[in-house]
């Protein structure tokens, strides 16, 4: 099925990291100095913040649905870089959109994932995340290895980071050993091999538009 990720089974559980890991500025643990968070920092810093919205009873429950969903779609904003999410999943395709379908692209590509990963955060039911040590991919880059225990189950994640202006911003989630932006990127090409822009964004449109609010 067209924008389906074949691990959107164990996006329950992982959603609620890849609002830490994904695209990003987040409030300093106990006695860092905002700003000099490593990634490893970074992302548990969100993943307790995103826990914390989840286990409030302020929010919990359809009469507070919308008003939950903001909290994590705030935090959500705060850690990924849409704009470069959206250039890699489109990668050599993107320079035929004009600047206008690119922005429509990029909030279609938003919403989509908001529908279908925000619901699934809500479903989150106490799986235990392990962090382990950052690897360095390059100068500028590095993986932060997470596992998702599930039933005595070990589901390995790992984020993808890089430093921009200054800051540690995630560009990718690799889960089971397949790359989100790759698996994505294989269905845009797959569509826009052989169709212009405006077409795929007439599907990302149907496709929003049917999803389930």
């Amino acid at each position: 099925m067209i924008f389906c990720c074949r691990q959107q089974l164990v996006m329950m559980q992982v959603v609620l990291i890849i609002a830490a890991g994904c695209l990003f500025t987040v409030f300093p643990l106990a006695g860092a100095v905002a700003g000099d968070n490593t990634p490893k920092q970074e992302i548990e810093s969100l993943v307790n913040q995103v826990l914390h919205v989840l286990q409030d009873p302020r929010y919990k429950g359809d009469a507070h649905r919308e008003e939950r969903r903001q909290k994590l779609r705030s935090l959500v904003e705060q850690i990924f870089d849409l704009d470069g999410v959206a250039r890699r999943v489109l990668g050599r395709y993107g320079r035929r959109f004009s600047k206008d379908q690119f922005q429509e692209f990029k909030e279609l590509f938003s919403k989509l994932l908001e529908k279908i990963y925000l619901t699934k955060i809500e479903h989150y039911s106490g799986e235990k995340v392990i962090f382990e040590d950052e690897k360095v991919l390059s100068p500028t880059k590095v993986a932060v290895p997470t596992k998702i225990i599930e039933n005595d189950k070990e589901i390995p994640v790992e984020y993808r980071m890089l430093k921009k202006n200054g800051k540690w911003i995630g560009y990718d989630v690799v889960i089971e050993g397949v790359s989100l932006v790759k698996n994505y990127r294989s269905q845009f090409y797959e569509i826009l091999h052989n169709k212009k822009p405006e077409d795929l964004l007439k599907i990302m449109r149907k496709k929003v538009a049917a999803l389930p609010q």
